[in-house]
C-alpha cells in the first residue's frame, strides 16, 4: 500500500510520484483492470474540508498540477486510463457531498488561478478521462451543481479544451437529490454533457435502482428528451476510448496475470520516508522521547490496530488506548495516568473536526505533547502550543514504519508540508526539515 497524495505532496517529487502511479498501474493492468479513478487532483485549501483531505497533493495549484500529470502520465504508460477529479474542483469546501451539496462561492477569477490549474495540466497531460464534481458554483452557473450543468461542462470543452469522457461522479450521492429523483438527474447529466453516469454503492440506494436508471435513460432517447446527438456524441467518445485501449481489435481478449510489481514495496518505502514532516521540535522533544523512558502514547481506541503496528516498529512506549471521542470521565482517566510525564506522545486522526481529541489535549498540557498527525496536518492549527508535531499522512504500514525510524533517530525527516497552516509557526529545532510555505 502507498501513502497517499498528500503524502506524495510532502515529498515534493513528480519523479516519485510518477513511480508510484507506475507500480499501481502495472499491477492494476495485471488484474486486467484499464480504468482508475484517480487521481484527486483538487486543490484542497480548505482546512473545514470533510471529504478531500489526504486525497488531495495539497494546496500550491502548481504543484497539485505537477504532481497530478506525474501520475497521469506513468499511468497511461501502463495502459490504464486515469481520471482526473473532482472537476471543477473540490478542495475549497466544508460540506461532503455524500451528504449534501457543497457550494463553492469564489470568483471566476480566483477559478482559473487556483481550481483550474490543475485540470489543465491533466488535460496537457493527456488525460482520458474527467470526473465531475457535485459542487454548485455560483460565479459558473448559480443554479445546477457542476455534474448537472451545462455552462460547467461545455467550459470544461472549450476552455480547457478537454476532448475526452466526462464521468460523473456516483449519482446516489447526496448533493443530487435536491429537488430531483436520481433518474432526473441522469437525465440532466447527459444533457449537460456527461459521456458516463457513474452508480456507486451510495448510502441508501439499492443495485436494482441501476435498471430504473437504464429504463429512464432509453426513454428519455426514444422521446427526445435527450437528443440523439448527444447519445451519439457520447458513444463515440466511449467507441473511442475503447479503440485507444484495444478493446475493439478482433484479437482482444482479457488479460488477467495477477503479479506484484518487482519494485513496488521499495517504492512504498521510499514514498513513505520522503513524506515524513516534523512541523514542530520545540526543546528538541523528538530527541527527548527516544532517551530510553518508557513514556505514554495516547491511540483512537476505534484505530488500534494501527497503533499496535506502530509499536512493533518504535522505541518502547505506554499504549494507551482512548475513545475517538473521549467524554470527561476519559479525560480524567487519562490525566491520572499521565501525571508527573515530562513527554506525552498523541496520536491524532484529522481532529480539527474532532473537539473531544482536542480537548484531551489541551488538558493533558500542550508543552508537554508530542502530537503525530497520521492524517491531515490541520488539527496544529487548533492546538497552536504543541511542542512537538509529525505527520505521517497514512497509517498503513509503510508508513508507519517510516514514522517510526524517524521518531528513532534513523531517518531524517525529508518532507515539507504540503498544506498552508496561517498562523502556525513551523520549529524544528535540530531536525532536518524543510517547509513549503
Amino acid at each position: 500500500p502507498f501513502p497517499g497524495n498528500m503524502a506524495l505532496g510532502a515529498a515534493g517529487d513528480p519523479s516519485l510520484a510518477g513511480r508510484v502511479a507506475s507500480v499501481m498501474g502495472e499491477e492494476l493492468a495485471s488484474l486486467g483492470i484499464n480504468m482508475n479513478f484517480a487521481p484527486v487532483v483538487d486543490v484542497n485549501n480548505n482546512p473545514l474540508n470533510p471529504i478531500i483531505g489526504v486525497r488531495s497533493f495539497g494546496s500550491d495549484p502548481q504543484e497539485v498540477a505537477r504532481l497530478g500529470a506525474a501520475m497521469i502520465s506513468s499511468f497511461l504508460e501502463k495502459g490504464v486510463f486515469p481520471s482526473a477529479k473532482h472537476f471543477p474542483g473540490h478542495g475549497d469546501t466544508e460540506v461532503d457531498s455524500h451528504s449534501g451539496l457543497p457550494i463553492i462561492n469564489v470568483s471566476k477569477d480566483r477559478l482559473n488561478s487556483v481550481e483550474f490549474p490543475p485540470f489543465k495540466a491533466a488535460v496537457n497531460a493527456g488525460v482520458p478521462m474527467v470526473m465531475t464534481a457535485h459542487v454548485l458554483v455560483p460565479a459558473l452557473d448559480e443554479k445546477n451543481p457542476a455534474t448537472l450543468s451545462p455552462a460547467i461542462l461545455g467550459l470544461l470543452r472549450t476552455e480547457l479544451n478537454f476532448k475526452g469522457l466526462i464521468i460523473t461522479d456516483s449519482m446516489g450521492m447526496a448533493a443530487l437529490k435536491k429537488e430531483r429523483t436520481m433518474e432526473e438527474a441522469a437525465i440532466e447529466a447527459m444533457n449537460a454533457g456527461a459521456d458516463i453516469l457513474l452508480f456507486g454503492a451510495d448510502k441508501g440506494h439499492e443495485e436494482t435502482e441501476h435498471f430504473n436508471m437504464y429504463n429512464a435513460l432509453l426513454k428519455a432517447c426514444v422521446e427526445g428528451e435527450i437528443p440523439i446527438s448527444r447519445l451519439d456524441d457520447a458513444v463515440r467518445k466511449v467507441l473511442e476510448a475503447k479503440e485507444a485501449l484495444g478493446l475493439l481489435q478482433n484479437e482482444w481478449e482479457p488479460h488477467f496475470a495477477p503479479r506484484i510489481a518487482p519494485d513496488g514495496a521499495a517504492t512504498a518505502r521510499e514514498a513513505a520516508l520522503r513524506s515524513i514532516t516534523v512541523a514542530r521540535n520545540r526543546s528538541e522533544i523528538l530527541q527527548t522521547v527516544r532517551d530510553g523512558k518508557k513514556r505514554p502514547l495516547l491511540w483512537p481506541r476505534e484505530r488500534i490496530a494501527a497503533g499496535k503496528v506502530f509499536c512493533e516498529f518504535l522505541f518502547d512506549v505506554d499504549l494507551i488506548e482512548v475513545p475517538e471521542r473521549p467524554e470527561s470521565h476519559d479525560i480524567s482517566d487519562i490525566l491520572q495516568r499521565v501525571e508527573g510525564v515530562d513527554r506525552i506522545l498523541v496520536a491524532e486522526y484529522d481532529s480539527k473536526r474532532n473537539p473531544d481529541w482536542l480537548n484531551l489535549v489541551r488538558q493533558i498540557g500542550e508543552e508537554r505533547t508530542l502530537l503525530i498527525s497520521l492524517r491531515t496536518p490541520y488539527a496544529l492549527l487548533s492546538l497552536p502550543s504543541v511542542s512537538g508535531a509529525i505527520v505521517s499522512y497514512s497509517d498503513n504500514t509503510p508508513s508507519l514504519q517510516a514514522l517510526a525510524d524517524v521518531l528513532r533517530g534513523n531517518a531524517p525527516a525529508e518532507g515539507r508540508l504540503p498544506v498552508e497552516l496561517p498562523g502556525f509557526e513551523i520549529r524544528t529545532g535540530g531536525c532536518q526539515v524543510t517547509s513549503g510555505f
